[in-house]
């Protein structure tokens, strides 16, 4: 119901206007972002990346995301007519493969920056999914890099796929880094973690034994995700966070998003959680190791750790 211990970064929000939100899975981006509109009043245009098949459904979602917000303007009589019907009008005659994909974008951010009389912010979640439908999403890039470059517009973006997310920023032909604030969410820490439980628990008058709350902590190494699915497993009155292992929500949760890797990426990650080399993944090992860099799933100092806790122990003990 509120978003907890995000000060700071909805500080850093606000005072950067477009940011670019990078973090794993489950770290509380998407929960940082409604956060955050809400606490700047804005209207927002919210496109799911992940569910961008090509760039007519990007159009699509941009249209019904806007003709969302022309309907609960147009009740509160706020802004002139023209103003607010010019960017659904470029959406509608918008035509695929006889329009300048490009050209289209950028007209109709323009046209959000000039409804004078309400602050409008482009969200896109998961925005290096969109990357899959090809060379449009050059286009995308392109059209929004030069809006911000005019500083008419806010727009916000977030990925968990921290190679593609910090290669997209360091572009020298498309320097994202010189118009979008990075913003980098972290864990909780062990003290917070501790106290986002207790008073999650207070709430509904369940008291669960402190040693269990603590340990919680390194269970789920501060996930917000993860600490939230351990508190409703209390409430359920199953108090040992351990339990999160085998909860076949947590489960259900890996299986749906490892469907998306291939079975050589798979292959590497069940070595890696045993604590094996990748190069036993056999031949392009390396290849498929940057890839599941990329995607977020993997970090990489002197030796390779899978980035989600609850993922390296299921996959350690074989639970999916």
């Amino acid at each position: 119901m509120y978003l907890y211990d995000r000060s700071d970064e909805i500080k850093k929000l606000s005072e950067s206007e477009s940011a670019f939100l990078l973090g794993p899975l489950g770290i509380g981006k998407t929960s940082l972002l409604k956060s955050y509109l809400e606490h700047k009043m804005c209207n927002a245009l919210w496109i799911n990346g992940e569910r961008i098949r090509n760039f007519n459904s990007f159009v699509n979602s941009l249209k019904r995301e806007y003709s969302k917000l022309l309907k609960n303007r147009l009740t509160k009589s706020a802004g002139q007519l023209s103003e607010l019907n010019a960017p659904l009008l470029e959406i509608e005659t918008y035509k695929e493969g006889k329009s300048d994909r490009y050209t289209f974008l950028n007209n109709f951010l323009d046209y959000l920056a000039f409804i004078s009389d309400q602050k409008i912010c482009l969200v896109i979640d998961d925005f290096t999914e969109i990357r899959k439908i090809g060379p449009a999403f050059l286009d995308i890039s392109r059209a929004i890099y030069k809006v911000l470059k005019k500083r008419k517009i806010s727009i916000l973006l977030a990925s968990s796929e921290l190679g593609y997310a910090r290669e997209i920023l360091e572009k020298k032909d498309l320097p994202f880094k010189k118009v979008f604030s990075a913003l980098t969410l972290k864990p909780f820490g062990l003290e917070v973690s501790v106290d986002f439980l207790s008073k999650g628990l207070e709430d509904y008058g369940v008291s669960c034994p402190k040693k269990y709350i603590g340990d919680s902590y390194y269970v789920s190494e501060g996930f917000p995700l993860w600490l939230s699915l351990i508190g409703l497993r209390m409430l359920e009155g199953k108090c040992a966070p351990e339990g999160i292992y085998t909860d076949k929500r947590a489960q259900l949760f890996w299986v749906e998003r490892l469907t998306k890797l291939s079975v050589k990426e798979k292959y590497m990650l069940r070595h890696i959680a045993k604590g094996e080399s990748y190069r036993l993944a056999g031949p392009h090992s390396r290849r498929v190791l940057n890839s599941l860099i990329r995607r977020g799933y993997i970090i990489k100092n002197k030796q390779e750790v899978i980035v989600d806790p609850v993922l390296q122990y299921l996959l350690k003990m074989e639970l999916i």
